[in-house]
C-alpha cells in the first residue's frame, strides 16, 4: 500500500507541475484544473501514507514530504495569484521546481524503502517455506507409519465384524430375508448385529402377511373383472398388456389380434402414457368401428391412466365398451328427427302461405277479431318453422351431412363482420355491442356462414337478457394453444345447477318464457363449434353476468384462404 501511495503522490506531483507549466505557456484554465485536481490527489494520498509507516525510516520521509507539500501550495498561491508572466517564471524555475523534485524523489525513496522491505520479507518468507517444508514431511511420514499400524489394527478389531453385517445387509437388500448375522461381541458391534437379526425376523413376517394380503387383492380384482360383460386390458408403460378379462380376450380373437389393441385405440393410449390426459369421451362420434362375425360393431374406448399415491404414472385402464346398439338407436333418433321435420315443412308451407294471403286480404276483408286470430296464428307458424329449421339442422349436423367451406380468417375480421352484421339484433333488445380484439393473434379456418350462426345465437342471447343500456362484448384473444372467442354480458346470469345442461338439446331454464325458444340453439352452436374442431363452455355469476366462449385451433398452411 506504500508503494502505491508514493506512486500516486509522485505522479499526481507531475501532474501538478503540468498544471503550472500549462499556466507558463498560456493554458491558464487548463493549467489551473489540472492543478487543482491533482493537489486533492496527492493530499490524499499523502494523507493515507502518514497513517501507513511500516519500515524504518520511512516516517521521517513521509514528515519531510508533508513540510514540501506545504510549503509548494503555499508557493503556488503566490503564483496563481499573480498574473505578471515575468514574475511567475521566476517564482517556478526558483522555488516551485526545485521543491517539486524535491518532493518527486522523496516520494521515490518511500518506494525504494518499502520495495526494498518487500525483498527482505519475501526472501524471510522463502527460508521460512523451506524449513516449514522439510518439517511437513518429516511429520507426515511419521503420521503415515502410524495410519497404517492404526489401520491394521482397526481392520482386525472392527473391519471384520462390519463387512460381516455389509454383506447380510445386501443380502438383505435383494429380497434374501434368511440372513443370521453371528453374534461375535457384546459392544456395539454385537448390539447392532442383534438388532439386525430382530429386524430381518420381523421383515420375514410382513412379508407372509403383505404377500397373502396382495395375492387375496389380487383374485378379488381379477374376480371383479372377469365379470364385466365390457372387454377391460391393462397396459404397462411399455405398451404391453399385463392384463386382459375374458371379454377382452373373446374381443381379441374376434377381430384376430393376439397382442395390442385396435389401432385408434392403440393411439388414445400411446397419448395417455405419455402424460396427456384421460380419454374419456362422452358422445357416441368417438366409438372405433370394428368387424365382428361379419357385422359392423362399434366400440366406445375409455383410456384412464393408473397413478400410485405419489401421483407417479404405471400403466393405463382400457374399457371397451360396445355401444352398436346405441349408436344405431341414435342414428334410428337421428333420422326420424330428420324427416319429420322435413314432412312437417311441406304443409306448415302451405299452412303460412294461406295466412300471408288472408292477411293480404285478398280474398276478402278481416274484421279486427278475425285480424288478430290470423296474426297469432302467422306468429305461431313463423315460430313452429324456426323450430323446424333448428331440428334439421342439428339432425344434419349430427349426421355430418353439412357441407363446410372452410376459409383461412383472422380472428380480428371474422369479430369485425360479425359486430356488423349482428348489431342489429342487439340494438333491437336496446343493448349495445363493443368489441375486444388482441394483438397478434393466429389465423384460424372456419366456415363462416355456420361460425356467423355460433355469433348469432350466442349475441341474441346475451342482448335478450341484457337491461336496457348494458353493454354486450365480443372479443377475441389468445388462449394457450387455441383461439378464443367470447361473448360477454352483464344479465342476470345462469343459476349454478343449470350451467353443465345448458348446450343440452330441448333444454331450457325452468322460469324462462317459452317463446324463448325450444333449447336447441346452443346445442346446434356445440355442433358447430366441434365441427371445427374446438370446443365450447361457459363461466356465469348471478351477481356478474354470462360470458359464453368457443376455441378454435390456429389454422394449418394448406386450407383455404
Amino acid at each position: 500500500q506504500s508503494v502505491l501511495f508514493g506512486q500516486a503522490m509522485k505522479e499526481s506531483a507531475e501532474r501538478m507541475d503540468s498544471g503550472l507549466s500549462f499556466a507558463l505557456a498560456g493554458e491558464e484554465q487548463r493549467g489551473s484544473s489540472l492543478f487543482q485536481t491533482n493537489a486533492s490527489i496527492f493530499a490524499d494520498n499523502l494523507q493515507r501514507e502518514l497513517g501507513n509507516i511500516t519500515v524504518a525510516g520511512e516516517g521521517e520521509v513521509a514528515d519531510k514530504i508533508k513540510t514540501s507539500e506545504a510549503r509548494y501550495l503555499q508557493l503556488a498561491r503566490s503564483f496563481w495569484e499573480n498574473t505578471d508572466p515575468a514574475s511567475r517564471r521566476t517564482l517556478y524555475f526558483s522555488q516551485l521546481l526545485p521543491l517539486f523534485t524535491e518532493i518527486k524523489n522523496n516520494s521515490q525513496e518511500i518506494i525504494r524503502l518499502n520495495q526494498e522491505n518487500m525483498v527482505d520479507a519475501d526472501r524471510q518468507a522463502r527460508a521460512l517455506s523451506r524449513a516449514s517444508s522439510r518439517n511437513l514431511v518429516i511429520l507426515l511420514l511419521l503420521g503415515m507409519g502410524c495410519a497404517v499400524f492404526l489401520a491394521y489394527a482397526l481392520q482386525r478389531a472392527i473391519l471384520k465384524p462390519i463387512q460381516t453385517l455389509t454383506g447380510s445387509a445386501k443380502e438383505l437388500g435383494e429380497g434374501n430375508l434368511d440372513q443370521v448375522v453371528p453374534i461375535q461381541s457384546k459392544d456395539e458391534i454385537g448390539s447392532l448385529a442383534a438388532a439386525f437379526n430382530k429386524l430381518a425376523s420381523k421383515l420375514r413376517a410382513y412379508r407372509q402377511i403383505t404377500t397373502d394380503q396382495i395375492l387375496q387383492a389380487r383374485q378379488m380384482t381379477e374376480i371383479t373383472l372377469s365379470a364385466f360383460p365390457d372387454p377391460v386390458l391393462a397396459v404397462s408403460l411399455a405398451g404391453e398388456t399385463t392384463f386382459m378379462n375374458p371379454a377382452a380376450e373373446k374381443l381379441l380373437n374376434s377381430l384376430n389380434i393376439k397382442n395390442g389393441l385396435p389401432l385408434a385405440v392403440q393411439e388414445e393410449v400411446e397419448q395417455v402414457l405419455k402424460g396427456g390426459p384421460d380419454s374419456v369421451p362422452i358422445s357416441f362420434e368417438n366409438a372405433v368401428p370394428v368387424r365382428l362375425d361379419d357385422h359392423e360393431a362399434f366400440l366406445l374406448p375409455r383410456v384412464i391412466g393408473m397413478r400410485d399415491d405419489a401421483g407417479n404414472l404405471f400403466g393405463a385402464a382400457v374399457v371397451l365398451q360396445d355401444v352398436t346398439r346405441f349408436r344405431l338407436l341414435d342414428e334410428v333418433k337421428t333420422n326420424l328427427v330428420s324427416t319429420v321435420s322435413h314432412e312437417l315443412k311441406t304443409p306448415l308451407t302451405s299452412v303460412r302461405m294461406g295466412l300471408f294471403l288472408l292477411l293480404e286480404e285478398k280474398i276478402g276483408s278481416l274484421n279486427s277479431k278475425q285480424l288478430e286470430l290470423v296474426l297469432a296464428a302467422r306468429d305461431d307458424a313463423e315460430r313452429l318453422l324456426r323450430m323446424i329449421n333448428d331440428l334439421l339442422d342439428l339432425a344434419r349436423l349430427e349426421a355430418e351431412k353439412v357441407p363446410q367451406q372452410m376459409m383461412i380468417v383472422s380472428p380480428k375480421s371474422l369479430i369485425e363482420r360479425s359486430a356488423v352484421d349482428l348489431n342489429e339484433v342487439v340494438t333491437a333488445k336496446d343493448a349495445r355491442l363493443t368489441t375486444a380484439i388482441a394483438p397478434d393473434l393466429p389465423n384460424v379456418a372456419v366456415d363462416p356462414r355456420q361460425i356467423g350462426h355460433v355469433f348469432s345465437n350466442l349475441l341474441s342471447n346475451a342482448a335478450k337478457h341484457s337491461k336496457a343500456g348494458q353493454e354486450v362484448v365480443l372479443s377475441a384473444k389468445s388462449n394457450g394453444k387455441v383461439v378464443r372467442f367470447t361473448v360477454a354480458d352483464h344479465g342476470p346470469g345462469i343459476p349454478q345447477q343449470f350451467q353443465n345442461r345448458i348446450f343440452e338439446r330441448f333444454f331450457r331454464i325452468p322460469g324462462t318464457e317459452s317463446s324463448e325458444g325450444i333449447g336447441l340453439g346452443l346445442a346446434i352452436a356445440r355442433e358447430i363449434v366441434v365441427a371445427h374442431g374446438g370446443s365450447i363452455g361457459l363461466h356465469s355469476d348471478p351477481a356478474k353476468g354470462t360470458e359464453f366462449y368457443f376455441d378454435l385451433p390456429p389454422a394449418h398452411n394448406g386450407a383455404k384462404k
